[in-house]
C-alpha cells in the first residue's frame, strides 16, 4: 500500500500528474448501486451512447485521453464515467484496492457549469490511510490552498470513502498567510472504478470525478 504523508510546503505538479503510466495500471471495477441519474447525467449518457464506442476498453481510452490532455468534451466525459458507473453495478468484483495516495483531480461535475468540469487549477485529493488524514491542495497563482481533514471510515467492499475536512491553511508564495477551522459537514466519495493511475468515483455532496495519478 502507497501512502502519502502530508507536508507543510508549496503544491507544485509533478511529471506523475502528467503522464500517469495508464499502460501499466491494474484494472479493478468495484461493485456499486449506480443512483438514479439526473435529467442532465441522462443527457450526457446519451451523448456518449451516441458515439457508438461505448466498450470497457474504448470507454477506458476516452477518459484516459480526458485525463491527459483534456481532449474530450466535457459532455461526453461525464457521460463516459456514468457509463462506467453503470458497468460497475453490472460485474462482480472483489474488494476496491487500496486508493492511499496523491490523485489529481482533473474532472468533476459538481458544478453544472460545464466551462469549469475540468477542474482549472492544480488540485489534489492526498489520502493518507496510515495517518487516516485527507487533504485538498490547490495552487492558483502565488496562492497554495491546504483544506485538510479526517478520513472517518474506508470500506473496501462498496468503495466508500467518509472523511470530513475541518482546516483550511492559506499560503502566499510559500508562506503561510492564514488558518480558519470552517464548520463542514462528512462527505462520501464512492469509488466506482480504480486502476494504479485513474480512479473515478461519485461525491455525496453531488456529481462524478475523474482522478489521476
Amino acid at each position: 500500500m502507497r501512502t502519502t504523508v502530508l507536508k507543510q510546503q508549496p503544491f507544485r505538479a509533478s511529471k506523475a500528474h502528467i503522464a500517469p503510466r495508464v499502460a501499466s495500471r491494474r484494472v479493478v471495477v468495484c461493485r456499486a448501486a449506480a443512483p438514479a441519474l439526473t435529467d442532465v447525467e441522462r443527457k450526457a449518457l446519451s451523448v456518449f451512447e451516441a458515439t457508438g464506442k461505448t466498450s470497457k476498453e474504448e470507454t477506458l481510452r476516452l477518459l484516459v485521453r480526458a485525463g491527459l490532455g483534456r481532449l474530450v468534451d466535457q459532455e461526453t466525459v461525464e457521460g463516459a464515467i456514468l457509463h462506467m458507473e453503470r458497468l460497475a453495478e453490472q460485474e462482480k468484483s472483489g474488494p476496491t484496492p487500496d486508493i492511499a495516495g496523491r490523485w489529481r483531480l482533473v474532472f468533476g461535475t459538481a458544478t453544472k457549469f460545464r466551462p469549469f468540469q475540468y477542474i482549472p487549477v492544480k488540485e489534489d485529493f492526498v489520502l493518507d490511510a496510515q495517518a487516516k488524514t485527507v487533504a485538498l491542495e490547490s495552487s492558483l497563482g502565488p496562492f497554495d490552498f491546504y483544506i485538510r481533514g479526517v478520513m472517518n471510515q474506508w470500506k473496501p467492499d462498496s468503495g466508500e470513502l467518509d472523511f470530513q475536512f475541518t482546516k483550511v491553511d492559506i499560503h502566499v508564495l510559500g508562506e503561510q498567510k492564514w488558518q480558519v477551522s470552517p464548520k463542514t459537514k462528512p462527505k462520501t466519495y464512492t469509488f466506482f472504478y480504480v486502476a494504479d493511475d485513474l480512479a473515478l468515483a461519485r461525491s455525496s455532496a453531488g456529481g462524478v470525478a475523474l482522478l489521476i495519478k
